[in-house]
């Protein structure tokens, strides 16, 4: 009876103080003070109701046999123990019945197992609110975030555990979540246009670099070649339905749904091209597109990527407008002279043809062929100029501009490279931040999930995963 008189004297002792400030906050003494202090009070007692209330459900749990029984073993009482629960209200000990197995090997804890709280210190709520919180911040402001709203918040070390435990999770079930994602929280089909892109951005790795720039000329500590950052190219990919506009002309395509990848470096993005590639035919397998598109800006290895894989031969190839354009200014630079106002005319003249005429950059090419010909053969700009004379003409086939506008599709890989802004830099690229591969993967594995609107169907998954059914029973 004593529990019941407690959770009874909780709501007792809850409703007088409600009642106690109602009547003080209606005189003459009420004010902003007065009602702060009431608030607090409330939630103090609250916190307390919740605490009392979180331990009765718990206990109602027990079991209270001596044999138990389950996976062919009987199992016999041995101990009671109790454990110290991280709760929204506070910690709770809860005393909990342990059982041993005749023939040995481990115990078994069924108030533990029919709470899902099996191998867990923290329960599922806030261990949720904890991993999206740490997929945002650093510890220490997760710490300092749910201080502000929970009577005890974990500690940094206890942030740091659940990070790890959901993103190693996720990391070694990946094959099973993407199916689980596929089932649940599927890409929406609605549009007509499948777009896929990656992108690269660099990471600070805690692993041992060559120095770069000029050696020190003055004495130092240390006079090693080396230094203790390496900074390393991570893989940011993102597989994207976009709704064609009306009026192509005067609206943008319109985004519908998107699903992002990210990984740590590795060689040349394995992995997460292939988890693009496994995505795309997923796509492709659940609703047809009237058009299929690869974004993404000019370097080769993405493109040699791209050809290696017979899932993208009829797709639409873009290079990324903005791209093209930078290196159109690079180009009125090495033909003109910088800064000069002929170069300026040249630039935007062909950067409006590019966008608005077709088979411009046929013209261009010809264009840049014939002013750098005016050029000596032997000085840097000549040689400057054939690099972007090159490039032109190694991704003609990618800059059709007015073609893809014309059918309304997106043509600026801004998404991509915005999606590398805020799931990695954001995260690892703080002032003072090292990363190793397995915990930056841990970090990016929950940070993917946030920025494509998936965390629910994320966490119900990684709740399967790590709350087993319990199979035990009383002994006949």
């Amino acid at each position: 009876m004593k529990d019941t008189q407690d959770l009874s004297a909780c709501v007792t002792k809850l409703q007088e103080n409600v009642l106690r400030w109602e009547d003080r906050l209606q005189s003459e003494h009420g004010g902003p003070e007065e009602f702060r202090q009431a608030v607090a009070e409330l939630r103090a007692a609250l916190d307390t109701l919740g605490r009392v209330g979180f331990q009765r459900l718990a206990q109602a749990c027990e079991v209270a046999g001596d044999i138990l029984e389950g996976d062919g073993r009987r199992y016999r009482f041995k101990q009671v123990v109790d454990k110290r629960w991280l709760t929204l209200w506070g910690t709770v000990v809860v005393p909990r019945r342990v059982y041993q197995a005749d023939h040995g090997g481990p115990s078994r804890v069924p108030l533990d197992e029919r709470c899902g709280m099996s191998g867990r210190f923290m329960v599922p709520e806030l261990e949720r609110m904890t991993a999206f919180l740490g997929a945002r911040l650093v510890p220490a402001e997760v710490e300092d975030s749910l201080g502000e709203v929970l009577p005890e918040p974990p500690s940094r070390t206890a942030i740091q555990r659940v990070l790890t435990d959901v993103g190693q999770g996720a990391e070694d079930g990946a094959g099973q979540l993407e199916l689980a994602l596929q089932g649940t929280a599927p890409l929406d089909a609605e549009g007509d246009t499948l777009v896929v892109g990656w992108d690269g951005v660099n990471v600070p790795l805690r692993e041992p670099a060559p120095k770069r720039g000029r050696p020190a000329e003055r004495p130092t500590v240390t006079d090693t070649g080396t230094a203790p950052t390496a900074w390393k190219e991570a893989g940011v990919g993102m597989v994207a339905t976009y709704l064609t506009p009306l009026d192509p002309q005067a609206e943008q395509p319109q985004r519908v749904d998107v699903r992002y990848s990210a990984r740590m470096p590795e060689t040349k993005m394995t992995t997460l091209v292939s988890g693009l590639v496994d995505q795309t035919i997923r796509a492709m397998q659940q609703s047809c597109y009237d058009h299929l598109v690869v974004l993404a800006d000019g370097r080769r290895e993405i493109w040699r990527t791209v050809d290696e894989h017979a899932v993208f031969d009829d797709f639409i190839r873009i290079l990324d407008f903005y791209h093209a354009a930078e290196h159109l200014s690079k180009a009125a630079e090495y033909l003109f002279g910088k800064a000069s106002a002929k170069a300026q005319r040249w630039f935007r003249s062909w950067r409006h043809k590019l966008r608005h005429e077709p088979g411009a950059v046929d013209g261009l090419i010809r264009s840049v062929s014939y002013h750098q010909r005016k050029l000596g053969k032997r000085s840097p700009r000549y040689r400057q100029a054939s690099t972007e004379l090159g490039y032109f003409r190694n991704n003609r086939d990618k800059m059709e501009y007015a073609r893809y506008r014309a059918l309304g599709l997106i043509i600026s890989s801004g998404p991509v490279e915005a999606a590398a802004k805020t799931i990695v830099g954001h995260r690892l690229k703080r002032s003072g931040m090292r990363w190793t591969r397995e915990g930056g993967q841990h970090i990016l594995n929950l940070r993917v999930q946030v920025q494509s609107k998936r965390w629910d169907a994320f966490w119900n998954w990684h709740l399967q995963q790590t709350t087993p059914l319990t199979n035990l029973r009383m002994a006949a």
